[in-house]
């Protein structure tokens, strides 16, 4: 991945601040959006989430927050508009 993508994150969901990093994968969809994206919270990896069909989900599968996934997913659209 090329870090020079990457993008600052700062959100609030439900009473907590985050702040973190998002880089987009190289690699390109058929809409020309970038196939999943890496999120780091802090210094800390978080997830990759991807969006489909059925709204944004974890790359590698469920296991955090449904409502923080989507709200980063906004986040990374806003970001794109």
């Amino acid at each position: 991945m090329n870090n020079d993508n990457a993008f600052p994150l700062s959100l609030d969901f439900e009473g907590k601040h985050y702040e973190g990093t998002i880089l987009p994968s190289v690699e390109k969809g058929s809409n020309g959006m970038p196939v999943y994206y890496r999120v780091t919270l802090g210094d800390e990896f978080f997830a990759y989430l991807c969006c489909g069909d059925n709204g944004w989900s974890e790359r590698e599968g469920p296991g955090r927050p449904g409502g923080l996934i989507r709200a980063i997913g906004d986040y990374i659209f806003d970001y794109y508009e």
